[in-house]
């Protein structure tokens, strides 16, 4: 194995969680909710899966100022994110990766400027050796190009390298790249249909490197 790949939210922050916490309270103001089976349509890919701002004046019936909501969302969703911490293990893999040689990226839907800034602020950028995002490619997961993107950038041929992903659609375009894929489903993802991942488990410190390396190599 000579790689691990991370996807970014959800996986490193739980950022997902946040995000529908922001699109829940703008809900409530308009007396209603956002069904949670309709966000999850939009993890692991962008907005537009699920679109939250039409689905909003859809179940409420007013008109909205679409800027203005997405603004406060944006607001509320930043300031929620930065105030959480990595998830468990992700630093542990991180330092691992670096000490025992493996090279290590980022592969996201979401925006460069969201994703760089967050790593950056939680002290784990230095870590990474490629960075890929929405920015970088034409189409997001599940399409593969992002991965087949970041593999091409490290110079990997099929199943050198891990990828970490929350989501169904994370866990497809992995697949596709021919890349072994791990599963580790957050609060809100723990529904999801993640069968197709080579493993999973329920968090990165549950496992060393080393014993998960194992097993993905058995197909345990």
């Amino acid at each position: 194995m000579k790689a691990f790949i991370f996807d970014f939210d959800g996986l490193i922050l739980d950022t997902e969680e946040a995000c529908y916490e922001a699109w829940q309270e703008i809900y409530a103001d308009y007396g209603t909710s956002l069904p949670l089976e309709t966000w999850l349509l939009c993890i692991g890919t962008t907005n537009d899966a699920c679109d939250p701002l039409g689905t909003l004046a859809k179940l409420s019936g007013r008109d909205i100022n679409y800027n203005a909501v997405q603004t406060a969302h944006s607001k509320s969703f930043r300031a929620k994110s930065r105030l959480l911490p990595l998830k468990p293990g992700v630093l542990d893999y991180l330092k691992w990766a670096r000490a025992n040689g493996l090279q290590t990226a980022v592969a996201s839907s979401s925006a460069r400027d969201w994703v760089v800034p967050l790593l950056e602020e939680n002290g784990i950028l230095p870590y990474f050796d490629v960075i890929q995002t929405k920015n970088d490619v034409k189409t997001v997961k599940p399409n593969p190009e992002l991965f087949i993107a970041t593999k091409s950038m490290l110079k990997l041929e099929d199943f050198e390298a891990v990828i970490f992903e929350d989501s169904y659609n994370g866990i497809i375009a992995g697949n596709l790249a021919n890349l072994y894929t791990v599963a580790i489903p957050n609060s809100l993802t723990k529904n999801m249909d993640l069968s197709a991942a080579s493993h999973t488990i329920s968090s990165l410190d549950l496992i060393t490197p080393p014993n998960l390396l194992k097993m993905l190599e058995k197909g345990v």
